[in-house]
């Protein structure tokens, strides 16, 4: 998504040829005059001059506040911005190549994903007036026709830059013919930027005001305190990455820990301040996040915030601190940012397991990191270190901070994403599966919930893919989620799936972050075939009591009769003593016969005879 803390200047509308495409398309008449009306109201000549336009800014972003700057070529794609509302502090940019972001330790990655290219092209043309420049700089125009909008109308004309597959509106006001507003739509999430308090800037209409809000309630104002244009490179260039904030207890070059594999996400023990051990989840698809309670036990005090998404369709609230110390092993990191979030809720009551936070980008980022699942342990080494001999080591890219990577998919040639933190072998999100219907297989279960995460539970129907293929391997007979999710992560365009735990956990994955590459050595797991609960229900834990979260029609537990709400009091008579024992029962083998008591919404118990069966 476009970063919150965003500052767009105005579109300088000059009008020198319009693309051949639009000259004909219906609407051209009106696109033509738009524009026409627009290049007079802003300034021809200071986007002949060219140069790089520089602003310094204020920024309340989700409840921080701070400085920031934007540079940008003026009708080039070069742009980069910086901001600084403590205790988050980053900058991102596309230098003509490459969409790269920088966080507050100086660490640098690039975004190759296509959504991250997109979103780095889509600000950089619109921040420097590109729409305008001959041939509106190579990009795709049409015209959408006119909106009105709290009495004010506006023209509006859809723009896809070239080298971006992101379109965005631009809306522009009917009476001062100034740009007024973006709407950006990267599937579910939906940016609107608006523009207003334009001032001349030796020659060139700039916007001094800019307010975004996002479709999952974030906001942020920028207001512009300098405004310049001469010529910076420097400014536009993509920053050298230069981080320091890690180190190895003892001088080490390597620590081993234990972790736990339980429903296929890695759980072990980190030390916070001096504080702990506390229990994490080790999340490529995740960051830094701590629960609020945790955070009030080592002193690190909440600012700001953000309402973030995740697995379900709903948003949490999250603010930010500072954490002195993180220590995994004897590994420590120093100075980290974590969003202070409601983990223990988010994702304790569907584990079974006490979360107190996750480690993810931050802490791969700067390690070279081995996940042994056949040992049960991962691995930190200083970077540098080489891949294990004899592995198979493959190439990967960032989308934001998630690895993703060449895939196919049931023959389709594709991209996938690396997630050790989620309980599914794969699941393939929403667009991709209505953009390839004819991978979901004829025999699949009914809907149901799939996994469960920051928003609630993912929906999705149950399968076996034919194929997953990846380095030198292929993988058949996955059982598969096929997402069917509007909102969220899985409703996500230009990604075909998420791999998760399932697959990684046949094999010893090392993961180095500085070199993009992940080295795979198979394990004894890798030709086990997939299975899956044998119940049709998903459980969570609430008020200490075991709830049926879901109940998957067509399965044995829609067959007994269990329905959403329901209570697990006992399975054979015996108490579960925890949400993980009661899934392993329920996990049992195919043809056991389960006799439960159950207590409805009203308290009313009930015995259920529940014979379990491969029902996907």
């Amino acid at each position: 998504m476009y970063r919150s803390s965003i500052a767009l200047a105005a579109l300088a509308a000059v009008l020198y040829a319009l693309p051949a495409a639009a000259q004909s398309a219906n609407g051209a008449s009106g696109l033509a005059r738009t524009v026409a009306q627009a290049q007079n109201a802003i300034g021809i000549a200071a986007l002949r001059r060219g140069g790089t336009l520089a602003l310094e800014e204020t920024v309340s972003s989700n409840g921080l506040s701070g400085t920031g700057t934007s540079a940008g070529a003026i009708g080039g794609i070069r742009f980069s911005e910086r901001n600084s509302t403590p205790p988050v502090v980053q900058a991102d940019g596309y230098d003509g190549t490459s969409a790269w972001n920088q966080d507050q330790s100086g660490l640098v990655w690039v975004d190759g994903s296509v959504l991250g290219m997109s979103q780095e092209i889509d600000q950089a043309y619109a921040f420097n007036e590109t729409l305008f420049t001959p041939h509106a700089g190579g990009a795709s125009l049409a015209w959408s026709g006119t909106k009105t909008d709290r009495g004010r109308s506006y023209a509006v004309v859809t723009v896809t830059p070239p080298h971006s597959q992101l379109p965005m509106d631009v809306w522009i006001d009917a009476a001062s013919h100034l740009p007024a507003r973006f709407v950006i739509a990267a599937g579910p999430l939906v940016n609107t930027v608006t523009l207003s308090d334009y001032r001349r800037v030796d020659g060139l209409m700039v916007a001094y005001r800019v307010h975004v809000e996002t479709s999952t309630g974030n906001a942020s104002d920028v207001t512009v305190t300098s405004a310049k244009i001469g010529s910076d490179d420097v400014a536009l260039a993509k920053p050298a990455s230069s981080v320091h904030d890690f180190s190895m207890n003892g001088g080490r070059t390597s620590t081993t820990l234990p972790i736990d594999l339980i429903d296929n996400h890695v759980y072990l023990d980190v030390m916070l301040n001096g504080k702990g051990p506390y229990r994490f989840v080790f999340d490529t698809g995740g960051s830094n996040v701590i629960d609020p309670a945790v955070a009030a036990e080592i002193g690190a005090k909440g600012a700001g915030s953000l309402q973030g998404s995740g697995a379900g369709s709903a948003t949490e609230s999250f603010s930010f601190a500072t954490v002195d110390s993180l220590q995994v092993g004897d590994a420590t990191l120093r100075d980290q940012v974590f969003a202070v979030g409601p983990v223990r809720q988010g994702f304790g009551v569907a584990a079974g397991q006490r979360v107190d936070g996750l480690i993810g980008f931050e802490v791969l980022a700067r390690y070279v990191t081995t996940f042994d699942y056949g040992k049960h342990a991962v691995t930190l080494q200083m970077p540098g270190a080489s891949p294990p001999a004899g592995a198979a080591v493959m190439p990967f890219f960032f989308g934001s901070t998630q690895p993703q990577f060449a895939c196919t998919i049931d023959g389709i040639a594709t991209s996938c994403a690396v997630d050790t933190g989620a309980r599914n072998t794969i699941t393939l999100l929403a667009p991709f599966v209505a953009a390839h219907p004819q991978v979901v297989p004829a025999s699949h279960s009914a809907e149901g919930v799939g996994g469960f995460g920051v928003g609630g539970g993912d929906r999705g129907v149950l399968g076996r893919l034919s194929s997953l293929q990846f380095s030198q391997f292929t993988l058949h007979d996955l059982i598969a989620e096929y997402s069917e999710q509007k909102e969220g992560f899985f409703a996500s365009p230009f990604l075909a799936a998420n791999v998760g735990g399932g697959v990684w956990k046949r094999f010893a994955v090392t993961f180095d972050y500085v070199k993009r590459t992940m080295a795979l050595q198979p394990n004894a797991a890798y030709d086990t075939r997939d299975a899956y609960e044998r119940a049709g229900l998903f459980l969570i834990t609430t008020g200490g009591k075991i709830v049926v979260y879901d109940v998957r029609p067509g399965t044995p537990a829609a067959a007994a009769g269990l329905v959403k709400g329901d209570t697990l009091v006992s399975i054979d008579g015996v108490p579960p003593a925890s949400l993980q024992q009661a899934r392993e029962a329920l996990n049992g083998a195919a043809g056991t016969v389960l006799h439960l008591q159950v207590a409805g919404k009203t308290g009313t118990a009930r015995a259920v005879t529940m014979t379990l069966r491969d029902w996907v």
